[in-house]
Order: structure tokens, then C-alpha cells, then sequence
């Protein structure tokens, strides 16, 4: 693939296969015990989630750079309502859902965290606090934060956008090897410890537009496409990012974390800089691509399959990680299709009155 094919590129046909894997390393995580396995990454299922972010980054911004090419500048208004319509009715349905459940059942356990914690998965800032109850949102409130504060960035402070990517990234990092440690205790106390926010910071998002830009320019992508776009890198890729996930170490925070992010971006490069690659088959088998589509209400559902899985593996006096991890995975899958198809799909399609 050329650069002027890159540009041309609408859709980059192996991202869905990466949504895939990364989403069903979430679900491992949450629907398997921890400890007591050969490698270390099967107790770093949450890092699919840093995986996503790069995606994110990468997707979001290319949008924003071929838009303003197009039209001289960025439609923040359309922007906002596209990314409304995809991510706002499925999420709002199912907090509404939930609010409907404990308000009928005011007794329930979890019933007085979820009303306390309720102000922040409205808001989209979850990942503030140590939240008990839809946990797992705080990456999608770290998405929203960013959906809302860089775009704007990019459309009236573009000549300082890579100047304050990589501000970020210092930050970040400094974060990430512990420098602001005492100063972060000061100021959020204990939960300074806790704090998605303040764990994962914006680094794997940040390397995604840092690479959008890069590969938006001729000159970018020339040198990216020599370094990462033969025919095994993303064979290559998926390896480095394995033996990442498979540093020793209790704490990933620090160098671990950091060779995780660079390997997942290096597997991106590898993937949207040619299309005949050698994992092109692999990545787009049907029911991997169809994972991927859907990977967002499986993202939002697979908690609560979890939860079911497990209860009756209870009952049934079974307890097997692989038949849970399955039985999770085939649930999510049921329930997502579903709402893909008839709830998030149609509203969807109001899309196309906001493209730019």
C-alpha cells in the first residue's frame, strides 16, 4: 500500500480481529480467577483495554486530519453527534436499566453504591473514583474525556498538537514510573493507589494520534511503512506484544507498562500500512470480525454475563476458568448481537446526517 492508498483507505480491514482479541482478553479478566498460571499474561487481561485506547487514538484523529484535509477544518458539532449516537442511547439505556432494577428493589445489596456512584457514569468521569459498582466503565468515561477535550485541539491548536502530545506523554509517564507518587498520595490520598486515571494515564491513547498524525503525512509514512510494513510485522508485532504482557513482575507499572504500549503501537502501524499482511486471514475469519463490530456492547454486557455464568457454575458445583471464560464469551456474544441489531444499529444509521 502506497500512501496516497493509505489516504484513500476508508476502512482498514484488520482492526476489527485486534477489537476482537482485546475484548475477549477483558472478558478473561473478569470472568477468571486470578494467580496460579504459567504466564503472566493471563492475569493482564485488562491490558486488551490499553489496546483499545490505541485504537482509539489512532482511528479518532485519522478521521479528524483526512476531515479537515477535505474541508478546510473540523465540524466539532458533527463530530460530537456521531460519537453521541454511537456511544450515549446503548450506555444511558443501561444505566436507566439498572436505576429501574434497584428502585424496585431498594434492598439490594449494591443498591446504595450504585445511586452514590451514579453522578459520575452519568458525567463520564468514573474513572475519578474508586467506583464498586460498574467498575469497568472508568475506561469508557477515560474515552469520553477525550473525545471531548482533543478534538478541539486539533481543530483551533493543530500546529501545537504534537508539541502537547508529547507533553502529555511525559506526564504520563512520569506518572507511570511512580515520580509524582507522594505528591498524587497528597492530593487523592489511598486512592491515589486505585485510581484507573491514575494507573493507565493517557499514554496508549496519546500514541495512537501521535501515530495518526505521523502516518497523515507523506514523509511519516514513508518511514513508518519501511520500518513496520512488511508482510511478517504484525506476525512480528503480535509477539513483541506477548513477550510485553509477559514481563516478570508483579507491578507493570514503570518499563513494563511502557514496552506494552510501544508494542501495541507498533502492531498497529504494522496492521493499517498494508492490507496483504500475514495475519490478514486470521484477523478477518467472520466470527472474529463479527466480535470486533460488536465490541462495544460487549464491552458494556459482559460484566453482567459474567455475573450469570458464574452463578450458575455455582449451582452446578462447577468451577472450571476455561468453561467460564467460554460460557461468558458465548453470553456476551447472544446479548450483544442483539442489541447491535435492534436497538444500537438503527440509531446508528442518523449517522449519516452528520458526516463531514
Amino acid at each position: 500500500m502506497n500512501f496516497q492508498e493509505y489516504r484513500d483507505r476508508r476502512f482498514f480491514g484488520s482492526l476489527d480481529g485486534i477489537r476482537a482479541g482485546s475484548i475477549l482478553a477483558v472478558i478473561w479478566h473478569h470472568a477468571t480467577p486470578r494467580g496460579g498460571y504459567a504466564l503472566p499474561m493471563f492475569d493482564r487481561g485488562f491490558l486488551g483495554v490499553d489496546m483499545f485506547f490505541v485504537l482509539s487514538g489512532f482511528l479518532i484523529v485519522t478521521l479528524l486530519l483526512r476531515e479537515h484535509d477535505r474541508n478546510g477544518s473540523i465540524s466539532l458539532k458533527n463530530f460530537y453527534a456521531r460519537r453521541t449516537l454511537r456511544i450515549f442511547p446503548v450506555y444511558y439505556a443501561l444505566l436507566g436499566a439498572m436505576t429501574a432494577l434497584y428502585l424496585l428493589k431498594p434492598d439490594a445489596g449494591s443498591a446504595s453504591a450504585f445511586f452514590g456512584e451514579l453522578p459520575f457514569h452519568l458525567s463520564y468521569t468514573s474513572n475519578w473514583i474508586d467506583a464498586s459498582v460498574l467498575a469497568f466503565t472508568w475506561s469508557l468515561a477515560t474515552e469520553e474525556q477525550f473525545y471531548l477535550f482533543w478534538p478541539p485541539i486539533e481543530r483551533y491548536l493543530k500546529p501545537f498538537a504534537i508539541p502537547l502530545l508529547l507533553v502529555v506523554i511525559a506526564l504520563s509517564q512520569l506518572v507511570n514510573f511512580g515520580v509524582f507518587d507522594s505528591q498524587l498520595h497528597q492530593l487523592f490520598g489511598e486512592s491515589s493507589e486505585i485510581l484507573h486515571i491514575l494507573q493507565v494515564t493517557f499514554t496508549p491513547i496519546c500514541l495512537g494520534v501521535l501515530v495518526a498524525h505521523a502516518l497523515h503525512r507523506p514523509q511519516g509514512f514513508a518511514k513508518l511503512a519501511k520500518l513496520c510494513g512488511g508482510r511478517f510485522q504484525p506476525l512480528l508485532g503480535t509477539v513483541l506484544v506477548l513477550i510485553a504482557c509477559n514481563l516478570p513482575g508483579d507491578d507493570i507499572s514503570g518499563w513494563i507498562r511502557l514496552c506494552v504500549h510501544i508494542t501495541m503501537t507498533f502492531l498497529l502501524i504494522s496492521l493499517v500500512v498494508r492490507e496483504d499482511h500475514m495475519l490478514q486471514r486470521a484477523l478477518n475469519i467472520p466470527i472474529i470480525k463479527r466480535m470486533g463490530a460488536i465490541s462495544y456492547g460487549m464491552y458494556l454486557f459482559h460484566v453482567f454475563a459474567v455475573t450469570a455464568v458464574l452463578k450458575v457454575m455455582d449451582r452446578l458445583s462447577l468451577s472450571n476458568a476455561i468453561i467460564a471464560f467460554l460460557l461468558t464469551t458465548i453470553l456476551t456474544i447472544l446479548v450483544s448481537e442483539l442489541s447491535f441489531r435492534f436497538f444500537e444499529n438503527p440509531i446508528m444509521r442518523w449517522k449519516k446526517r452528520f458526516n463531514s
